[in-house]
């Protein structure tokens, strides 16, 4: 007794994909390039790093815009800098340095006893 599932998968596993991609030469190549009534193609530029996708509406008049290949480069990330503990100790001294009220200058005594000021 065969399995009818069997015929399924082997039916499954043969897969010719269809595409619309045709290499051209160049621009000239690109609009030379006949195309059915009602069609979208695209062509891939085999001279260049550009593409092009022609349409032809029901009449049969093309249109074609071209495209250029730009290799997407991800940023790279920020250098990202740390404080050591000593320089963050350093800093925070200095700045309640800069905060505390500033000192007064000794003064000497006159003669008489009472202070200059």
């Amino acid at each position: 007794m065969s399995n009818p599932y069997q015929y399924q998968q082997i039916g499954q596993n043969i897969f010719s994909p269809a595409t619309n991609i045709q290499y051209v030469q160049g621009e000239a190549g690109a609009k030379g390039y006949p195309l059915a009534n009602g069609y979208t193609m695209l062509l891939m530029d085999s001279e260049d790093q550009k593409f092009y996708i022609k349409k032809t509406d029901a009449a049969g008049i093309p249109t074609m815009k071209k495209y250029k290949f730009e290799e997407i480069v991800d940023p790279e990330p920020e250098k990202v800098e740390y404080v050591t503990k000593s320089d963050f100790e350093d800093f925070e001294n200095r700045i309640i340095s800069l905060l505390q009220p500033p000192k007064k200058p000794k003064t000497t005594e006159a003669k008489g006893g009472e202070a200059n000021g």
